[in-house]
């Protein structure tokens, strides 16, 4: 007997998951007693915990916004509590400080509500945590004469209320906002200037604020091309000399005493060349930027940063030149340095139609091109959005620009729809491919995060790494519904209700991540042949298309949990998981979606029990099971202790393969949207997912197979719908297509003049076209004996070859030809098994049979 082996990094990894799900699923008892415990217990542990550890356990306390709002006046924003305690009947007390040993500067707090915090609360939260949220405005002008230069204020937190009394600093802060933008605030003194300084530190210090001296600051700055010329005024030292630091690297500066300001203060100009060995970058995320700070060098043999008051200012840009002089986190003077630069001046968002409009300005070093200018794109992981931009060129390769981005967008053809959920990034790259960076001022920054509420959906502007300018797109939910602890909510009262039928059916696909597979083929049959029926289709997020006449309800919101009750019929391919209880009206079909070679369900060893109750309890919200052929039933009878009705019906998804149905594809036309050429060979290239990555599975080396099949030949990689939220799309890979996020699959298998797949159940469907199969299983032996298990080994009825090389699936392709006759009996016998009931007519007779069932 083979010995499966055992990974102790999985094993780990199984024993926490376990944990959490345990602990998970005691926090969501309904037993009071049971709940009650669980809280008791926790707080305690917390409590054992923080005292053992020295730690915060247990306080949330989160810094979201920190701005300047005048030369001593600093303002942040963010929320405080303790997990566990809330505050219902009316905020928390809430109290802000700096303090510096025995001495503290108080800050006046003003509670508001924040959605936010829900959002950021944990999963499970059992309170509503939205009052948490405060701005604290500090009056720092008694720092200018204070003393201790450089000794750190700590920023403290106390909350009172609910019972409690607990004081913390803030240990966690918004990674895409003006907190990362910390900058210093110059002021000048009776006793000379002075820089007050924040700063964010990790290890549950966070927050602090120190005042410091600078020795050499800046008076201006002068730039042509990559020579610079600084005017600075000294505390009272003598300099004699200077120079340019980069890293490791110094460049030598001249020094030139040039007399006294106003106030008595030694004055030095520092001049020279700046180093300009700036590569070009063309195949990174974003363009190589260089930093440089200047140092000046004293009579007594000490280096000085010098220092700046430029702070917020927005960086001036110089014709001839991609110096930009602005100000670090710490004050002091940088030089910024690229092979050009995008900066962005203006932001709005514009509510009808959804979009963005920019102003900004653009500078290009000598080799990128003054001709070469930029394009514009929001760029997100799996969508990219274009910008609409009018350049207006000045002298010496700078210019200006404005720009609309438009937020509604058409993905494969479809109607405009909102962006899909996630991050997007303003890139610019040049005609000739060179990557520029984008940087926005600080008028902007500052301002980050602003949420906006647009129709059907919510984006949030934030500022990135490099001050990158980025929008996050969110689902459409109200404030109410944001948050595990108002999903609970909303949980309960789904529940608890009694619910009166509509004439309705609600769909859902892959829990909502597309309107897809066989609830999209049976969609298609009930607005054909039932239109009286309302039709809602269960979706993640706003971008994703449902069919004509169908109403999209998106996951979360009062309408999904309204829809999901009142249907009198469901249809899912998948589990429709724990927040979902049929009512004794409602018919639960579920189509599954796909036939078994990997094993599924209770057929999979080693699970625990609590894995196993989990299966039955899905199982036992179905009413009716569909099955794509005799295999498959058997399988769904023990992987899911199936013994009530099973519809063996083929699989109403695969009716627009076969010719003669009444919803036939057209496999040109969709090629022709595709961008694919009538004399080139389409290759699909579908992997399934693995259990041990997140990231789409690509074994083949695709810019290789596609430079080795040569241009009569087009890869279509579509990565599996578990893996679309991970990773990005393969974008700029001659002769490859990521179609991974096209809707409907079945599409593809209709452009596609041949598959390569793995061990995905599309193997089972595309077989339908009687199309050549290869099968690439470089990890068969352990994705058998460790990972999944399978149910037949494929290697004996494969109706294509079975491959474990990329050169051997090269070969496959080119010998594509070859392939019918070779495998002709092999095929013959597959579909004989898994496709005798795909005969283009089997939605029909799924709705049928459904909609015969009354309860």
């Amino acid at each position: 007997m083979r010995r499966v082996r055992l990974d102790p990094v999985q094993l780990r990894r199984q024993a926490r998951t376990r944990l959490r799900t345990t602990l998970l699923e005691l926090s969501r008892s309904e037993n009071p007693t049971v709940a009650k415990g669980y809280r008791q217990a926790r707080q305690a542990a917390r409590a054992v915990g923080a005292r053992v550890t020295g730690r915060q356990l247990g306080w949330v306390a989160h810094l979201r916004t920190a701005v300047w709002t005048g030369p001593t006046t600093f303002e942040i924003g963010g929320w405080a509590y303790e997990r566990g305690f809330g505050h219902t009947d009316a905020p928390p007390r809430t109290q802000v400080w700096l303090q510096r040993g025995e001495r503290r500067i108080d800050a006046v707090v003003t509670m508001r509500s924040d959605a936010d915090v829900n959002a950021a609360a944990p999963a499970g939260s059992e309170h509503d945590y939205a009052n948490t949220a405060f701005t604290a405005t500090f009056d720092l002008s008694r720092l200018l004469t204070e003393g201790d230069d450089g000794q750190p204020w700590r920023a403290h937190v106390r909350v009172v209320g609910a019972g409690r009394d607990r004081t913390g600093t803030f240990l966690s802060r918004y990674r895409f906002g003006s907190v990362r933008h910390l900058f210093a605030s110059t002021v000048e003194s009776a006793s000379g200037p002075v820089q007050l300084v924040a700063r964010w530190s990790g290890n549950q210090q966070g927050l602090s604020l120190r005042r410091q001296r600078p020795a050499v600051l800046a008076r201006s700055v002068e730039v042509d091309g990559h020579a610079v010329s600084v005017l600075v005024s000294t505390d009272g030292r003598a300099l004699v000399g200077a120079s340019v630091r980069t890293g490791e690297d110094r460049t030598a500066l001249t020094c030139t005493a040039e007399g006294h300001d106003e106030a008595g203060r030694p004055r030095f100009r520092l001049s020279g060349l700046v180093p300009d060995a700036i590569p070009l970058a063309t195949d990174r995320e974003s363009a190589l930027s260089v930093e440089r700070e200047l140092l000046a060098h004293t009579a007594d043999g000490e280096d000085v940063v010098v220092a700046t008051d430029l702070d917020d200012t927005a960086p001036a840009t110089t014709p001839g030149s991609t110096l930009l002089a602005t100000a670090s986190p710490e004050g002091r003077l940088v030089l910024v340095d690229a092979p050009g630069r995008v900066l962005v001046d203006e932001l709005t968002v514009v509510q009808r139609p959804p979009g963005l409009a920019l102003r900004g300005r653009y500078v290009l070093g000598g080799r990128v091109g003054a001709d070469d200018t930029p394009t514009l794109v929001l760029a997100g992981a799996r969508q990219v959005l274009p910008v609409q931009a009018e350049l207006v060129p000045g002298p010496d390769g700078t210019g200006t620009w404005t720009a609309t981005a438009p937020l509604l967008a058409s993905v494969w053809g479809r109607q405009p729809l909102p962006p899909r959920l996630g991050g997007y990034v303003l890139r610019a790259r040049t005609a000739a491919g060179v990557i520029l960076p984008v940087s926005a001022v600080p008028t902007i920054t500052r301002r980050t995060p602003e949420l906006h509420h647009l129709e059907g959906f919510r984006i949030r502007l934030q500022s990135g790494g490099g001050r990158s300018v980025r929008v996050s797109v969110a689902s459409p939910r109200r404030d109410d519904e944001v948050g595990s602890f108002h999903q609970r909510r909303l949980e309960r009262l789904y529940r608890r209700r009694t619910w009166s039928p509509r004439n309705a059916i609600y769909l859902e696909s892959f829990y909502g991540r597309g309107a897809t597979c066989n609830p999209f083929a049976i969609d298609r049959e009930i607005a054909a042949r039932y239109p009286q029926l309302t039709r809602f289709w269960g979706v993640a997020d706003p971008s994703i298309p449902v069919p004509l006449g169908a109403i999209a309800v998106v996951r979360g919101t009062r309408e999904w949990w309204h829809a999901r009750a009142t249907s009198r019929y469901v249809v899912a391919n998948d589990w429709l998981r724990r927040t979902f209880w049929p009512q004794p009206f409602q018919v639960v079909l579920q189509t599954w979606h796909g036939s078994m070679f990997k094993r599924i369900g209770l057929d999979r060893s080693g699970q625990p029990k609590s894995k196993i109750d989990t299966i039955r309890l899905e199982q036992s919200k179905w009413d009716v099971l569909l099955s794509q052929n005799h295999h498959s039933s058997l399988i769904l009878a023990s992987a899911y202790d199936w013994h009530r009705t099973l519809f063996e019906e083929g699989y109403p998804r695969n009716d627009p393969l076969t010719p003669g149905s009444p919803y036939a594809g057209d496999g040109a036309a969709i090629r022709e949207r595709l961008g694919i050429r009538p004399d080139q060979t389409a290759v699909l290239y579908a992997p399934t997912w693995r259990e041990n990555q997140t990231s789409m599975v690509t074994f083949l080396d695709l810019q290789r197979l596609s430079a080795d099949l040569g241009d009569d030949h087009v890869i279509l990689l579509r990565g599996h719908s578990r893996t679309v939220k991970f990773g990005e799309s393969v974008e700029e890979v001659p002769g490859v297509i990521d179609v991974t996020t096209y809707p409907e699959v079945t599409d593809l298998f209709l452009a596609a003049d041949a598959m390569i797949t793995d061990y995905s159940s599309v193997m089972f469907d595309y077989s339908v076209t009687r199309r050549p199969m290869i099968f690439f299983v470089p990890d068969m032996d352990d994705y058998r004996d460790s990972l999944r298990g399978v149910y037949f080994d494929l290697s004996e009825v494969a109706p294509g070859p079975v491959l474990a090389t990329q050169e051997e699936v090269t070969t496959a392709v080119r010998e594509l030809a070859q392939a019918p006759e070779r495998y002709a009996d092999l095929y013959d016998a597959w579909v004989e098994r898994f496709n005798h009931l795909d005969d283009g007519r089997s939605a029909e007779r799924v709705v049928r049979r459904l909609l015969a069932i009354r309860k």
